[in-house]
């Protein structure tokens, strides 16, 4: 009876593994929650220790009429009753002698099944050193009702309008007053163009933050999938020794992805990683434990990297290098020195990869964001050109190509290449957004409202709609409607409070009705938020000339 029920158990495994290859992470999840909730209805323990282990295996040599050999151990006791028959056998059930390798396989495809229902390679993103970002992301962690549901917010799409001061005094397009002495707004033309990241062209992720749109969408995605989890009970993440797993080598890996790249546990992916690294140090140098430790080493700079060490990261992920060239540790590194402010010795450090790897198109923009981030916009867009030969359906390349037609007063141009990117199948707000701006400048009038219309219904972050209300007053403003105008720089301020160029753009709508004392005040409150922009200090010194109030 014993051995026809591990049968079924043991088909039960290899069918959770077939699952788990073709991709249906889901039901293979279930099938491992049934195998597990069976091991723990018999109390029988997940992992035990090695003294146990040792005794079990004795017991078991020992054994007469075994079913398994002397390397596949029960684990956990029997259940009382369980062998004698008597009454205790009707409640408890026959004993199943469980081998080490079943319990350990269930607990690992498991694992591995969560991690990669959620995972989302934050490699692919552009880190762009965003660190306020993070910084949020790590306090929504500490706050969330589940700790650990979140790294960062994986990917944030091309700012469209919420950095529009930084942006126009960087190509040159800052507003502040024309010759005549009027006050000016700020221009859609400054910062009105964002450009879809690298997250649509992977499925499972999402819009959200270029340095965290891994963020976003595997925070929301780790704890979706951990209500009504029928194991959740059995074990706590946020609790596990990472010492008693160490040394067992078949988990171990499969352990730091989960809590990793699903539970989003920092904190503790980095002590499993110190505790694997000094298990290492301890062994002897021939042992074959050692092959891992350029493994380990980057992964141990990639926590220290995400908790915001990146000067302690850099000598781990060197040594990494130093046992083995991996891709993902020059990346890695790049992205430790752009923290660092330092992007010359990050282009280095790409440029070693792109040497052996000359048709990586991960690599080629990685060395274009890099050159965006120095503000050397031609040498980007060029390597942003080249990634799009190599790969044409790559969106952020595409994407990236069609900002500077934009930018260049080529918005026809521009628009041939986000319609390339809609049809590729790639939908977001930003992108209806930036071919509505595309068509009003390219003096295709009729197409610009229903595309601002379906960015309206698309959006979902209050963020979105902001950008896209505050683009849409000057569609008002071009056709001559001050009154429409107005009342989309409302309904941009509804959504983000701190738009500091729509509250300078009401303020030049009020003085020019001749609301003096409700422009100064808007032009105060744009002070506020935006302390460092021209266009307000501008217009600020401008009242005070004009207007003595």
């Amino acid at each position: 009876m014993a051995s026809a029920m591990l049968a079924t158990l043991e088909l039960d495994y290899f069918r959770a593994v077939s699952l788990y290859r073709r991709r249906s992470y889901e039901r293979c999840a279930e099938l491992c929650n049934a195998l597990l909730q069976a091991g723990h209805d018999g109390h029988v323990q997940l992992f035990t220790t090695k003294e146990e282990e040792e005794e079990e295996q004795h017991q078991q040599q020992q054994a007469e009429h075994s079913r398994f050999g002397s390397n596949l151990q029960r684990i956990g006791p029997r259940p009382r009753g369980a062998a004698g028959g008597g009454a205790g056998a009707v409640d408890s059930g026959p004993s199943i002698m469980m081998p080490t390798w079943l319990m350990e396989g269930v607990w690992q495809l498991k694992m591995r099944a969560l991690t990669q229902r959620v995972y989302v390679d934050d490699l692919d993103e552009d880190d762009g050193g965003n660190e306020a970002t993070e910084e949020v992301e790590f306090e929504r962690i500490a706050t969330a009702a589940r700790p650990g549901s979140s790294i960062k917010t994986a990917f944030q799409p091309r700012p469209l309008t919420s950095q529009r001061a930084q942006q126009a005094r960087s190509r040159g397009a800052g507003v502040a007053h024309s010759s005549d002495g009027r006050l000016n707004s700020s221009r859609p033309g400054s910062a009105a163009v964002a450009r879809p990241g690298t997250s649509l062209s992977r499925p499972g992720s999402s819009l959200g933050s270029r340095c965290g749109t891994a963020s976003r969408i595997r925070a929301t995605s780790a704890a979706a999938f951990n209500v009504g989890d029928a194991t959740s009970k059995l074990y706590q993440a946020s609790r596990l020794n990472p010492t008693i797993y160490a040394e067992r080598e078949t988990l171990v890996k499969a352990l730091f992805q989960f809590l990793y790249y699903h539970e989003a546990d920092v904190q503790k992916a980095h002590s499993l990683c110190q505790a694997v690294l000094e298990v290492e140090r301890q062994k002897p140098s021939g042992s074959t434990g050692c092959t891992l430790s350029w493994w380990w080493q980057q992964q141990m700079g990639r926590c220290l990297l995400a908790l915001h060490y990146p000067r302690r990261a850099e000598p781990f992920l060197q040594q990494s290098l130093t046992s083995f060239p991996h891709p993902d540790t020059y990346l890695l590194l790049s992205r430790v020195y752009q923290r660092i402010k330092q992007p010359e010795r990050a282009l280095l450090v790409i440029g070693e990869v792109v040497d052996s790897r000359p048709f990586d198109v991960t690599y080629r923009l990685e060395q274009a964001r890099i050159h965006q981030a120095m503000e050397q916009q031609e040498d980007a867009l060029q390597l942003y050109r080249l990634a799009a030969k190599l790969h044409p359906i790559n969106v952020e390349s595409l994407a990236s190509i069609a900002v500077g037609y934009f930018y260049d007063n080529n918005p026809e141009m521009a628009l041939m290449y986000y319609r390339r990117i809609l049809s590729l199948g790639a939908q977001s707000p930003e992108l209806y957004c930036n071919i509505a701006l595309c068509c009003l400048y390219g003096g295709q009038i009729d197409l610009v409202l229903p595309c601002f219309q379906r960015a309206l219904a698309t959006a979902t972050q209050p963020g979105q709609k902001s950008d896209i209300w505050y683009n849409l007053s000057f569609v008002a403003v071009t056709s001559g409607d001050f009154n429409l105008a107005k009342r989309c720089l409302q309904l941009c301020l509804t959504s983000d409070a701190q738009n500091g160029a729509a509250l300078n753009n009401l303020a030049v709508l009020a003085a020019q009705s001749g609301d003096i004392l409700g422009a100064k005040s808007y032009l105060n409150a744009a002070k506020d938020v935006m302390p460092d922009a021209a266009e307000v200090t501008t217009n600020l010194q401008f009242m005070d000339v004009h207007y003595k109030l």
